[in-house]
């Protein structure tokens, strides 16, 4: 027990002195160049005093453009490997993601509308509107496909979990439908929008946004956490967890309805960005254990960790320019998905 105690403590301690290096790597490169020194100067001005050379454009790069985009890749990351721990718990398997319930393409069926009929929309809703449209547009649709999902899955007033994944799957082929048949009328620009949009990023980043995707994942984050016992004995099963108090269905919809809102915020202010809810939570297991208490913290900090690292990747392998950050994400994603793929198949005698 000693021994488990420290492995987790050294686990949480590592994970931090890498976030913390990682933030100063991630503020200080990009098209402007910025010292450690300046860095500092800007955010905390009355304590160092280091005399460096801090003018104006640092200061602006730094508190408007790099911080958010910092946060917001923080916040996305954390949600979506918290997303990922519950949803891998839910399912009992850890190869689910959460794009396997149809969030994501749900919101991508409404980015694509938003894109194509925009002058619509402007036409009878104005500025008011506008300028959100694609986010709003994109939740409307993962909201719409995670409670299809959830109606499908339900047999004699119980949701099962088999039904859900298979109507995840169905969902996503429909969503791939209707993207196909407006791709197909859309314009090259819309195309174009819509290409970009998929791949991920996170160039929309600015406060307002930063601060609706903090109390969105916080809240989420904290009701999550709170069931973190309850989410260890769902584990044994449905009717193990049924017969030690835990109200199973009502547990399945919290875990549903919040994994299904973090996925679905992050979706639309970012794009896909795939195999951080996938990789996460699975990592964090091989280190620590699957126990939630300390799974669902880790995954979200692993998360925040990835995002991170994967942007900072994005914006200097090919500077100036950059890589969308989910073409990042599914590079480091996609091999290791190969290798539990592989791993499952030797667990079952089924690799040679």
């Amino acid at each position: 027990m000693k021994n488990n105690n420290k492995n987790i403590t050294l686990f949480f301690v590592s994970l931090f002195i890498v976030l913390f290096l990682l933030l100063l790597v991630y503020i200080k490169n990009g098209p402007v160049s910025i010292s450690v020194k300046q860095i500092l100067d800007t955010l905390f001005p009355n304590f160092f005093n280091l005399d460096s050379s801090t003018t104006k454009i640092h200061e602006m790069v730094i508190w408007n453009i790099r911080i958010p985009r910092l946060i917001l890749a923080f916040l996305v990351g954390g949600g979506l490997g918290l997303s990922g721990a519950i949803l891998q718990g839910l399912f009992r398997n850890p190869l689910i993601d959460p794009g396997f319930i149809g969030v994501s393409s749900g919101a991508a069926v409404g980015a694509m509308m938003a894109i194509m009929f925009s002058n619509v929309f402007y036409l009878y809703l104005g500025n008011i509107i506008f300028d959100v449209l694609l986010p709003l547009m994109s939740i409307l649709g993962s909201l719409i496909t995670t409670f299809l999902i959830y109606k499908l899955s339900i047999f004699s007033n119980k949701t099962n979990i088999m039904t859900m994944l298979l109507a995840g799957i169905a969902i996503n082929a429909l969503a791939g439908s209707i993207i196909g048949l407006l791709v197909s009328f859309s314009s090259d620009a819309e195309l174009r929008t819509f290409t970009f949009w998929t791949l991920g990023g996170l160039d929309a980043a600015d406060w307002d946004i930063v601060l609706i995707v903090f109390i969105l994942v916080f809240c989420a984050f904290l009701v999550v956490y709170s069931i973190r016992n309850k989410l260890d004995i769902f584990m044994l099963g449905d009717t193990q967890a049924a017969h030690l108090g835990i109200d199973v269905e009502k547990l399945k919809r919290i875990v549903i309805l919040f994994s299904s809102t973090i996925v679905g915020v992050s979706v639309a202010f970012c794009g896909m960005i795939g195999f951080i809810g996938l990789v996460t939570p699975h990592l964090v297991r091989l280190f620590i254990g699957p126990k939630h208490t300390y799974l669902i913290p880790g995954s979200a900090l692993l998360g925040a960790i990835l995002l991170i690292l994967s942007d900072l990747i994005s914006k200097i392998v090919i500077a100036p320019a950059q890589l969308p950050v989910g073409v990042v994400t599914s590079l480091i994603g996609a091999p290791f998905f190969i290798f539990l793929i592989i791993k499952q198949k030797s667990k079952i005698g089924y690799a040679e």
